[in-house]
């Protein structure tokens, strides 16, 4: 029996799945983008490319897209960094690592739903574990009601997410330095470097590929965040905390306005396959080298 006969029996069913549900919605999306349906009648009315000219003009993308950028710069920084100094603390043969490895990793076993649930009980205003720990401490004047108040919402929510993602960013950076070569290392602590030094010239640089994926992967985390924003604070008060995801949700179902709500969608769906793009040409040339 042929060979490419073979492989394409077995690539069939995933590549009917894929098609199913990944390609055809893509499609359908994309068509009623270029409509004003509202989701509800039957009546297409084709308006081009109206609804990408006027995600342009619309103030409210315009907060939403800052509002991940934000997402996506504190995304980085803090689970990124603290998940690559959990590793570097736990990499080492210290009593209690793997109960501490557990610990951390326990909120990824969590749904961002029910991670959005706890975390909206400890910023509860009343009630709530972080008010009461302040009223504790003695600092009732930094007690807030963390997630109506449109100067802190946002940065509540990306606290929550954070708290979820940190044991991910733990993990990939724990097997990324189990490649860390002994040698590299022995030669550098025999040439006198410190622990600075060697973190920075040595480990760094072997951890490249382990950080483009753990970079990779947090954008395109952050950029299609919606469960954990949506239980939270559903994009308010006042649209402060409003990102992409909850703004297409928002117009396609609470306003029935799906031809827009659809052009959102793909206006995402380009950003994430320019960072994925980028994402694979970085590990294909690293590979090459």
């Amino acid at each position: 029996m042929d060979r490419k006969f073979v492989v394409l029996q077995f690539l069939f069913l995933p590549l009917l799945v894929y098609l199913v549900i990944i390609i055809i919605p893509f499609i359908q999306s994309v068509q009623l983008s270029l409509t004003d349906w509202n989701g509800l009648s039957q009546n297409f009315n084709y308006v081009g490319l109206q609804n990408y000219l006027q995600v342009f003009s619309d103030p409210a993308f315009s907060s939403a897209v800052l509002n991940n950028l934000i997402w996506v710069a504190v995304y980085l920084l803090v689970p990124t960094l603290l998940g690559l100094f959990l590793a570097m603390l736990l990499d080492k043969d210290i009593k209690g690592a793997v109960l501490f490895k557990s610990i951390i990793y326990l909120p990824m076993i969590f749904s961002y739903v029910i991670a959005g649930m706890i975390w909206t009980f400890i910023y509860e205003p009343r009630m709530g574990i972080l008010n009461v720990s302040l009223e504790v401490l003695g600092l009732e004047a930094l007690q807030k009601a963390w997630l109506s108040n449109p100067n802190t919402a946002l940065m509540a929510v990306i606290t929550a997410a954070s708290w979820q993602h940190t044991g991910l960013c733990m993990i990939l950076f724990l097997a990324g330095l189990q490649g860390v070569r002994p040698d590299l290392i022995e030669a550098a602590q025999i040439d006198g470097a410190g622990r600075i030094q060697m973190f920075f010239n040595v480990i760094i640089p072997q951890l490249k590929n382990t950080t483009i994926v753990v970079v990779s992967l947090t954008i395109i985390n952050s950029l299609k965040s919606f469960d954990i924003v949506y239980i939270m604070t559903r994009g308010g008060p006042f649209r402060s905390s409003e990102v992409l995801t909850t703004l297409m949700y928002r117009e396609a179902f609470w306003n029935y306005r799906m031809g827009y709500g659809s052009s959102i969608a793909n206006m995402l769906f380009l950003i994430v396959l320019v960072i994925i793009v980028f994402y694979f040409r970085s590990v294909m040339e690293e590979k090459k080298t």
